[in-house]
């Protein structure tokens, strides 16, 4: 087993499907190094996760459109689903690689992922307290 750095520009693989599907797993995109948090201190990330476009006309957020192969796991062309982007602790993230839970996948290309993080200011889903988080990761690494 490799060992898993939960940095910006990883991917996972975490069960997120629904009830009846419980072993689907979604690609989901670190898009901060460690951060303390503000209250406990304990190190966290953002992480937004990353389904299919619907083919049938569907609504979804198409603030982020991913094309299929920009990454390894897209086969097809996706978005990212900013309103269920939520902020994990750092070590539960390492505990969920160790126990075959979550699945490590290779690193998104940079320039992919600077345009899921420029959509974090326009998606009207994003929750502020995962914009404030952001931010404050984002001048924490400019503070280093």
């Amino acid at each position: 087993m490799r060992l898993f750095e939960p940095t910006k520009r990883a991917t996972l693989l975490i069960p997120s499907g629904p009830d009846r599907d419980l072993n689907r797993k979604h690609l989901f995109i670190l898009l901060t190094n460690p951060t303390p948090d503000a209250d406990t201190g304990t190190d966290k990330v953002l992480l937004v996760s990353v389904s299919s476009v619907p083919a049938n006309g569907l609504y979804y957020d198409d603030t982020c459109v991913i094309e299929a192969g920009q990454h390894d796991f897209i086969v097809r062309d996706s978005f990212v689903l900013y309103a269920k982007a939520r902020i994990e602790e750092k070590d539960a993230l390492i505990r969920g690689i160790t126990n075959g839970t979550f699945i490590a996948k290779p690193l998104l290309d940079p320039s992919v992922v600077d345009q899921v993080c420029q959509g974090l200011y326009y998606s009207k889903h994003v929750k502020p307290s995962v914009l404030d988080f952001y931010q404050r990761a984002c001048d924490l690494t400019i503070g280093q």
